[in-house]
């Protein structure tokens, strides 16, 4: 592909069939702001817990006591091609995992420029850690990890078998899964598009830091993994979704790979805050 046709599969906001590309944004902004507004005024919750020293590396947990200690916990990473979007307005999946007895926590992290790619990175990778030692010390019976768009990819990483050999073996028993959503698993393409800009990655650092090009840890076999994007987002999008879910049954994965009908990059994860919505079922089917 050319560099405008790159720049155009790579902007998920001229694919939505609801809005203008400018429109789109705002809505969706505006909805996450809403439903996590909602959650936080609802639920009980603990803003802003520290696991790190960070600015960025910061967690939302909901649930607090009126949860048992052993239920599940999903972690929700947000979005925003790892420059945009925040913790405090990604909230917007609490509510119906919360009332299917999940305990949910959205993970922040810092946005570039201010870091790049690996120092993203390993802000999640602390954060999974962080998580997984209070899932421990609570007696959780299983920790998942959901990502949008650049959080589907950061969520991917975890994956690394470098990751998870560093693992505490209790620990990563505790991890059952991920959910990735609309994600970006091979960075080569984002290279000399805008993306990039804030980023300033090499074509060294796009493989490295690829899900694509990861050595998967042969433990990942008992991880279950939901790739899931939309039908109204770019074909680009879907492929990557496709070539990722493909490559991890090669590898002896459990996967499931879901087109979700009608939905485009934005509303197939502000639809979570929606019980009835097929994706939602789907992955509280999925973590219980």
């Amino acid at each position: 592909m050319n560099l405008q046709e790159l720049d155009l599969q790579y902007s998920p906001s001229k694919w939505s069939k609801r809005f203008s590309a400018e429109e789109v944004i705002d809505q969706h902004i505006a909805a996450a702001t809403s439903a996590s507004n909602d959650a936080k005024a609802t639920i009980p919750s603990e803003l802003g817990v520290p696991y790190g020293t960070k600015e960025g590396e910061k967690l939302d947990i909901f649930g607090g006591e009126s949860l048992p200690k052993e239920a599940p916990i999903l972690v929700y990473v947000h979005g925003g091609y790892w420059q945009s979007l925040e913790r405090s307005i990604s909230s917007y999946c609490v509510k119906p995992f919360y009332e299917a007895g999940i305990r949910v926590i959205v993970a922040g992290y810092d946005l570039a420029p201010t870091v790049k790619m690996d120092g993203i990175i390993e802000e999640i990778q602390n954060a999974a850690q962080y998580i997984l030692n209070l899932a421990s010390n609570l007696g959780s019976k299983s920790v998942w990890f959901a990502g949008h768009s650049a959080g589907a990819h950061l969520s991917a990483t975890l994956l690394s078998s470098a990751w998870m050999d560093s693992l505490n073996p209790a620990h990563k028993v505790l991890l059952k899964g991920l959910i990735l959503i609309s994600g970006v698993f091979d960075l080569e393409p984002l290279l000399p598009i805008y993306v990039n800009d804030a980023l300033a990655m090499t074509s060294k650092d796009a493989v490295k830091f690829s899900p694509m090009h990861f050595y998967v840890s042969c433990d990942v076999v008992n991880i279950k993994v939901l790739v899931a994007v939309g039908e109204n987002d770019s074909p680009e999008f879907q492929r990557q979704s496709k070539d990722f879910a493909n490559l991890l049954l090669s590898k002896g994965c459990s996967c499931d790979f879901f087109l979700v009908p009608t939905v485009d990059h934005f509303d197939i994860v502000e639809k979570l805050n929606f019980d009835g919505y097929e994706l939602t079922q789907k992955i509280i089917k999925l973590i219980k």
